[in-house]
């Protein structure tokens, strides 16, 4: 597992979603009496695109904040690793093996005394999405992330060890592109919904077709 170059984390000013698919939500024992996420849990936000986005998949290479919400579950004085991990049909990873090393990232991340994450605040920088495997990154194999599967941030402790502190994003998918420009960022959410439409619609049009030509069949039998 190798290190993000850190060249490749875009440095912005620390002033400057919904998300779609099946999610399984993995969640091991947490301490009693914890509060805000849980071990394993999925938070529903923490994949938070930045500016102006349009509805549908990041943009490969598009710098997003991760934010996770106070709670018991992360010491400040733990290290975080963010690291994007394959998620097939929209479900958590269970096997390590499904997280990509070379996406972690690159700049010290710490929870804050509250236990809660912000990226952009805390490293003055953004998280870099990319479809997988990543060609700039020297990928030829390994997790995918695409248009066609589904993928997940894995934010915790160890991505090697997933009994240690750890919570997920949301399922996300990604556009590639061969620059990793970013360009026409979205918001993570897969282009299923229209795919879906589609065939639904061609159904009504069909449908609609066949009563059409029945009715005029049956005008004929009359006259």
């Amino acid at each position: 597992m190798s290190i993000r170059h850190v060249a490749r984390t875009v440095v912005i000013s620390a002033a400057a979603v919904a998300a779609a698919g099946t999610l399984t939500v993995v969640s091991l024992a947490s301490p009693a009496g914890a509060t805000g996420p849980t071990n394993g849990s999925t938070v529903a936000t923490a994949a938070t695109p930045v500016g102006s986005v349009a509805n549908g998949p990041f943009s490969s290479g598009q710098n997003i904040n991760v934010v996770v919400p106070a709670g018991s579950l992360f010491s400040p004085t733990l290290n975080i690793n963010v690291v994007e991990c394959a998620a097939p049909g929209g479900v958590i990873p269970t096997d390590p093996s499904a997280c990509d090393g070379n996406t972690i990232n690159g700049p010290t991340l710490k929870p804050n005394a509250d236990g809660s994450i912000n990226f952009q605040s805390y490293t003055g920088s953004l998280y870099e999405i990319l479809a997988l495997p990543d060609a700039n990154l020297g990928e030829t194999t390994g997790p995918t992330c695409d248009l066609a599967h589904a993928c997940v941030l894995y934010i915790g402790q160890n991505q090697n060890d997933f009994t240690a502190p750890h919570v997920w994003s949301q399922v996300f998918s990604v556009k590639p592109n061969a620059t990793d420009s970013g360009a026409n960022p979205g918001d993570g959410t897969p282009e299923v919904p229209m795919a879906i439409m589609l065939p639904i619609a061609a159904i009504g049009i069909i449908g609609g077709a066949a009563l059409i030509h029945r009715r005029r069949n049956n005008a004929k039998a009359k006259a």
